[in-house]
């Protein structure tokens, strides 16, 4: 007789997670329904995706629970539940026992104990036991095989092996593990200054808790030994309240939970009315449909009931037209519920705040693209959807699991269609071909091209020159946004088999638990845009332009001819003919004139420093002043939105573009004016969170160097200490400048050459400082030739969070070989440094929306943040999202940040 299987569901974890990982949606009568639709898709999905004999839903009874005996503070600064998931709790679980399943709970536990207690009768009786939570609470409970932890949203199956991949501890340690490390949310308070990787290597080395403290003389270094001294009854009463109760009952009778194949949505058919579950309800009617339509052959969309019978057989894929409301309506209908819906938007123009919708397509198979249009004007133009019929199709559409290619562009439109600030994505084609060569070109049509061996319909070909898609013909539209769709799904697979090819799970797990919700943060930055003082800008433009006229009158003078500053042709004859300086070789469009060569000839003539102060003030007026002075008078609000590049660099850093926000000048005092320009409305406040020393950080964490961990460990001034190992304690305060150089150039592959050029020494005093430099790190050189040989071996370097770049030695010049080792060691940092902001930004982005906090997130530079809180507010919101970045992961140094609160970004600093 084969094994039965025990399905226990952590039914609060479920409730909360899935009203956070829906967008609050409500019925007519305005009551939110979000966490009661993730509710029932689960229960629509259960039988496919937690099919079992025995099904049981651990609940937290009213009240305290004991551990509050144990410490009256557990659990006590936890913010209360949103009102709106409050007011939904009670149905939920009153739908539990309508729709015919069973729950447990018993006063003084939490739905944990419930949960353990199942798992121990279960073990008692034989039968394995599936336990759907991601609370990491349960991970003592796994044992491989029989006991595994199932995620409701991603189905990932969690077992020993997963515990010990992602704590690196067993789950029989873990409840050891959170002793040590304790758990801020539940106020356990764990030993104070022991964080995840400590604790790990405590219990690699001990086993236990108890027996670490039987030979607490042999933990090193010592500081730990102090703090596990310090905090010991600490360790053992965390201990205690994160242990779960495993004898609740004494018996319990399975048979009363047995898992039943009723529909169990009939006995709630009013409910799911009233509250207006709609995709439930259509999955009901669609099935009648079906059963109706079967060899009843119906070729157009508007006349056919059936799925099977829209969809394409031609292998290469076809497109089909979806022109009225009521083939609109039953075609969403019949999209099964766990259906992976590739979705793509036509628009007039790129800008969303002045481009609308022209129509939108998807697929749900790859081979079918449907197009949908809604705004098409032309002369005769055909029939088109109703836009109310649209949006609650799109609704319907964004309750599955949505990709798209550069996914972000659609919802800008989409959103505001729909007037909401948020939907739901399941993945992005364009980001996971970036993640598994970011080298590569990430267009739809060259993918399609080197991966399908598909040549796509070109936009160029669809739109003629001058007009929008507004202008194309139904059914042209229909061929190229219908492609547009079906190749977006055949993307999504040929895309996900690489990435888990390339690099596993690990790849994967970045991908969407990072990358993919990094998109929506990054959505929600673009749309909120930041306050521009235009009256700052127009007076900062007056004086540039004056000191433009000034120094073109001086330039003149001194060179004694008149010419055109801007031209690099007239103003190579003027310098190396007419002046008769050195000059570089003469080409046929002149001599060069660019930054390097002025720097070069300076201290040659009068007039170069005058050149380069000219084209810093001619970069400012026409590259930031003027655009951003038009930007901003174009918005009634007087705010500038910038586009932010998720996939723009190979390293992972994000970029900026129209207008590029990242790159306005910080070095001169001109540069900051510009900055000033960018305010806090009356009532508002500025943050400014910036990572501090973030890659030297990374690289005492990566290479374990003893002298680099311990300066960060003691809160030492890293310059200082290396211009102290460099130059003797004399001289150190002098040169701590040349030791910063120093510190970040190697990290970025300088060599002894480029430092004599930056610092004005010989190449040989240079060479000297490089030595000494690896003499004082001893492990920082071999962890640098150690990226660079792996670059060699492997084909590619890894981030913290194991995002890979690929290099191909095999085939590069020496030249490019070179530049391939820099760049090999300069992604480990630069990208490691991108995952942790990327990490921070997710979570400070779901804690303002999940919280309602006053603040919004503006910008990121680099290693900086930049928000916008209400005034009375700053300090505290500031204090929270410093928190958030400084322990955002666990390295062997500590994480930090400077932070400034102002009226302008120029007071940031």
């Amino acid at each position: 007789m084969s094994q039965q299987t025990v399905t226990v569901i952590d039914t609060f974890g479920f409730f909360f997670r899935s009203f956070y990982a829906l967008p609050p949606l409500k019925n007519k009568q305005g009551f939110p329904t979000g966490l009661l639709t993730g509710f029932i898709n689960f229960i629509a999905s259960l039988h496919k995706d937690h099919s079992s004999d025995y099904l049981i839903f651990a609940l937290d009874a009213k009240g305290p629970s004991f551990r509050a005996e144990i410490d009256p503070n557990y659990k006590a600064n936890r913010s209360p539940a949103p009102e709106e998931l409050i007011m939904q709790l009670p149905i939920a679980i009153e739908w539990i026992d309508k729709m015919g399943y069973k729950s447990l709970s018993m006063s003084g536990y939490e739905a944990d104990d419930m949960i353990a207690s199942v798992v121990r009768h279960a073990r008692a009786q034989g039968h394995i036991v599936r336990v759907v939570s991601h609370d990491k609470d349960l991970y003592q409970l796994i044992e491989d095989d029989v006991v595994v932890l199932v995620d409701a949203i991603s189905k990932k199956v969690m077992n020993e092996r997963h515990c010990d991949e992602k704590y690196g501890v067993h789950p029989r340690q873990f409840i050891d593990y959170q002793a040590l490390i304790g758990d801020t949310a539940d106020n356990v308070p764990g030993v104070k200054g022991i964080g995840k990787v400590t604790a790990q290597k405590l219990l690699v080395q001990f086993g236990t808790l108890d027996e670490m403290y039987r030979r607490l003389d042999e933990v090193t270094p010592p500081r730990i030994r102090g703090l596990l001294e310090t905090y010991r009854d600490d360790a053992f009463r965390s201990r205690e309240l994160v242990s779960l109760r495993d004898n609740v009952f004494e018996s319990l009778d399975f048979n009363e939970f047995a898992m039943h194949f009723d529909n169990p949505f009939l006995p709630i058919y009013d409910d799911l009315v009233h509250y207006e579950m709609n995709a439930v309800l259509r999955t009901l009617k669609a099935k009648a449909l079906f059963e109706e339509s079967q060899g009843a052959p119906a070729p157009r969309v508007a006349e056919s009931k059936s799925l099977d019978l829209l969809k394409c057989e031609n292998t290469e894929g076809c497109t089909m037209l979806i022109d009225t409301d009521e083939a609109l309506e039953r075609i969403i209908a019949l999209i099964p519920q766990d259906a992976l819906v590739a979705f793509d938007t036509e628009t007039t123009g790129l800008d969303p705040t002045k481009d609308h919708l022209v129509g939108f397509s998807f697929s749900i198979d790859g081979k079918t693209g449907y197009y949908v249009p809604l705004a098409h004007s032309y002369l005769g133009v055909g029939a088109q959807v109703a836009h109310e019929s649209a949006k609650k199709a799109i609704k319907v559409i964004f309750e599955h699991r949505v990709i798209g290619h550069n996914i972000k562009f659609d919802l800008h439109f989409v959103t505001r269609f729909l007037g909401v600030d948020r939907l739901t994505i399941h993945a992005d084609s364009m980001v996971m071909a970036w993640l598994t060569d970011s080298a590569r070109s990430l267009a739809m049509d060259n993918l399609s091209a080197s991966l399908l061996h598909h040549e796509m319909i070109h936009f160029k070909d669809t739109v003629k020159k001058g007009e929008n898609f507004a202008s194309v013909a139904i059914e042209d539209a229909c061929k190229y946004a219908g492609e547009d769709a079906y190749i977006t799904y055949r993307l999504y697979e040929v895309l996900r088999e690489q990435l888990l090819l390339k690099g596993g799970q690990d790849a994967l797990d970045e991908a969407f638990n990072v990358e993919f919700p990094f998109t929506l943060t990054l959505l929600g930055m673009e749309r909120e845009g930041i306050a521009v003082d235009t009256a700052v800008l127009e007076q900062f433009k007056k004086e540039v332009a004056n000191e433009i006229a000034t120094l073109t009158e001086q330039i003149h003078s001194a060179c004694g001819t008149v010419f055109n500053l801007n031209s690099t042709k007239q103003l190579g004859v003027v310098l190396f003919e007419t002046l008769g300086l050195a000059h570089g070789k003469k080409t046929k469009t002149g001599y060069s004139t660019d930054e390097q060569v002025l720097e070069g000839l300076k201290n040659d003539h009068s007039v170069i420093p005058m050149l380069l102060q000219y084209r810093e003030y001619h970069k400012l007026y026409s590259t930031y002043i003027e655009p951003l002075i038009a930007l901003a008078q174009n918005d009634p609000t007087s705010r500038i939105y910038t586009s932010f590049v998720q996939t723009g660099t190979a390293t992972g850093r994000l970029s900026s573009k129209n207008p590029n926000l990242q790159n306005i000048p910080v070095k001169t005092a001109l540069g900051m004016r510009i900055r000033e320009a960018f305010v806090a409305p009356k009532g508002k406040k500025l943050i400014g969170i910036d990572y501090s020393q973030i890659e030297l950080r990374l690289l005492a964490h990566f290479s374990e160097d003893s002298v680099l961990v311990n300066a960060f460990n003691e809160g030492h001034d890293i310059h200082m200490q290396t211009a102290i190992a460099l130059f003797g304690a004399e001289d150190a305060q002098r040169k701590r400048n040349i030791a910063k150089t120093v510190n970040f150039g190697l990290l970025y592959g300088m060599g002894q050459k480029k430092l004599s050029d930056t610092l004005g020494i010989t190449t040989k005093e240079a060479k000297e400082i490089i030595e000494r430099y690896f003499e004082t790190f001893p492990s920082v050189k071999g962890y640098f030739s150690g990226i660079v040989e792996q670059a060699k071996e492997m084909g590619y370097v890894e981030t913290l969070l194991h995002r890979r770049r690929y290099f191909d030695f095999a085939s590069a010049t020496p030249m490019l070989k070179a530049a391939y080792e820099r760049e090999s060691v300069n992604t480990v940092f630069q990208g490691s440094a991108s995952d942790l902001i990327k990490l921070s930004m997710n979570k400070i982005d779901a804690m303002i929306r999940t919280e309602g906090m006053r603040a919004k997130m503006l910008l990121q530079i680099h290693d900086e943040l930049i928000f916008e809180v209400d005034e009375d507010v700053a300090e505290i919101y500031a204090s929270r999202f410093v928190e958030v970045m400084e322990h955002i992961l666990e390295l062997r140094v500590p994480l930090k940040t400077s932070m400034h609160i102002g009226n302008h970004w120029g007071e940031l600093k």
